[in-house]
């Protein structure tokens, strides 16, 4: 166990923290996010591992667009890292060094991703939420423009990842906030750009409140907009994703529309063990990005292939997941 690892289990890093390494909190998250611009495609792989009491378990799941494809696996004896950045949920999903690995029935990916050396900060993660032990929910957008070379088949369809832009996140806690929205876009009209976003109900209990977050990366320059150094405000209203950040020097908006297709239903693990709710996620929606400096609009653009996600908690006994054989 890692020094300190008592103080992460409480979800807070300490200043200067490794945020990638398991804080063997009841649940840590990991996606990853696919976009091939040429050919107008986006895979989507998330994981789940939950230190639930006795034996951990893990969940893994793929969705795609177009097709509108999901696959979604379970399975005991799940383990990540608290010295490093890799998991196991067995017979599923292995990530070690970059390299990922996934089998969900039909549903396969074998990627190897690039990324760039890890630069640590002062206050790691999402801000200084970060620092602040049992919220219910951290968020940690560590990779916003990452390459990738492999392959992935999914219902049959077999897709090249070679040349896809990736993004990839990993999220911790005490499960999932009551209330939250969520999104990443590449795939805008300059090389270079991407964003993603958060929000939702952070605290404990009628301790809680509505708290949001955003990292734009522009010409090789990585913004992370996060209270209390910027003042950020989301939500999402009337099929719109709407998150504004204003900082000492610059401003940022974002606005996001569903895609004219129904949103996915994507499975959200509940501390119970193999029991799911859902969050629906749209794997191809609009996102208009301006960013302002000093005043001076020094970026506006759109991409046709932003994920854009809502979700609540999962309740009670929720979906019952399929088990691995």
């Amino acid at each position: 166990m890692a020094r300190c690892g008592w103080w992460r289990r409480t979800g807070a890093d300490l200043p200067w923290g490794d945020p990638l390494r398991s804080h063997q909190a009841l649940m840590e998250g990991y996606l990853w996010r696919f976009t091939d611009p040429r050919r107008g495609r986006v895979l989507l792989v998330a994981s789940g591992v939950n230190h639930h009491p006795g034996r951990p378990w893990g969940a893994v799941v793929i969705a795609t667009s177009p097709g509108g494809l999901v696959r979604t696996v379970s399975a005991d004896g799940a383990w990540d890292d608290p010295d490093g950045h890799r998991l196991r949920v067995p017979g599923a999903l292995s990530f070690a060094d970059g390299t990922l690995q996934v089998e969900t029935g039909d549903g396969r990916v074998a990627a190897a991703i690039t990324t760039a050396p890890a630069r640590r900060t002062a206050v790691p993660g999402g801000g200084v939420f970060s620092l602040v032990p049992g919220l219910n929910h951290y968020w940690h957008p560590y990779l916003l423009s990452g390459r990738v070379e492999g392959m992935a088949s999914v219902g049959g369809q077999d897709w090249d990842l070679t040349g896809c832009e990736v993004y990839a996140e990993k999220s911790w806690g005490r499960g999932f906030p009551a209330l939250w929205w969520w999104g990443q876009a590449h795939a805008f009209d300059r090389p270079g750009v991407a964003v993603a976003f958060a929000g939702g109900l952070l605290g404990r209990g009628r301790l809680s409140s509505r708290v949001s977050g955003l990292v734009v990366e522009l010409a090789g320059r990585r913004l992370r907009m996060f209270p209390p150094r910027a003042i950020v405000r989301g939500g999402v209203e009337g099929g719109a994703w709407r998150i504004t950040a204003a900082a000492a020097h610059h401003r940022i908006a974002l606005v996001g529309h569903r895609a004219d297709a129904p949103g996915l239903r994507l499975p959200v693990p509940s501390l119970t063990p193999h029991r799911f709710g859902h969050s629906v996620q749209h794997l191809a929606g609009t996102a208009r990005l301006e960013v302002v400096h000093r005043g001076r609009r020094v970026y506006t653009g759109v991409s046709s292939l932003a994920s854009l996600e809502t979700g609540r908690a999962p309740v009670g006994e929720g979906v019952a997941a399929r088990r691995r054989a």
